[in-house]
């Protein structure tokens, strides 16, 4: 199955660098370039690729965080990856929030980029477990917090199996990690966190995870 891909990045040695890796793989195609978040959104909608990847800081007046929000806002939307770094933790936030389905490492891409791009085109999250650490732990509230709250209060929608599930992906765990651990199908594994993310109003696992990182479920009695 061939995969296509754009790019979007405003530095040209960077995107040199994710040309060479996604040429040495012949199930990926790229179908172009974009270095600002306008070019970005006017290359999805002339291109239709299956996976964006967004540097989330771009300049100029729109952000890769904000091109992420109008990609996935879009008819059809591809699924995004975002590229980013260890000192970008409020982009990181922004595009989990606008709909990011995971995050890679520039340091990263040499050994990750392939595989990231076909987790992200069969809808599994590919978040490094130091960043989603880094990342969940970044929302979590004291469980006084009303935040804490309305996340327990959210999370007694969900199963135990549903709430393992994303706590597995809040772990950095794969869909296909998660499956081997609790000894259930990849399918299964999707199956139960569509229903959990239906179930709660999020639009991505890597949400969910976060929701129930924030209802702080480890505190309870």
């Amino acid at each position: 199955m061939q995969i296509t891909v754009v790019m979007v990045d405003d530095d040209a040695l960077v995107l040199e660098s994710l040309k060479r890796i996604l040429a040495q793989h012949d199930d990926l195609t790229l179908l172009g370039t974009a270095a600002t978040g306008a070019e970005a959104l006017q290359l999805m909608r002339s291109t239709r690729p299956d996976v964006m990847l967004m540097d989330l800081q771009l300049q100029g007046e729109m952000d890769g965080v904000e091109a992420t929000r109008r990609t996935r806002s879009s008819l059809s939307p591809p699924a995004v990856l975002a590229v980013t770094s260890f000192d970008a933790e409020v982009y990181m936030r922004g595009a989990l929030e606008a709909g990011a389905i995971g995050f890679l490492l520039k340091n990263d891409a040499a050994d990750s980029l392939a595989s990231a791009i076909r987790m992200a085109h069969a809808g599994d999250p590919m978040i490094s477990p130091t960043l989603t650490s880094r990342l969940i732990s970044s929302y979590i509230a004291p469980r006084t917090d009303p935040v804490c709250a309305q996340a327990r209060e959210q999370a007694e929608r969900l199963s135990p199996r549903e709430i393992q599930v994303a706590q597995l992906v809040g772990a950095g765990k794969t869909y296909s990690d998660i499956a081997q651990d609790l000894f259930i199908s990849p399918s299964t594994v999707k199956s139960t966190l569509s229903r959990a993310m239906s179930a709660v109003g999020v639009d991505s696992s890597a949400q969910l995870a976060v929701l129930v990182a924030q209802a702080r479920l480890d505190l309870l009695e």
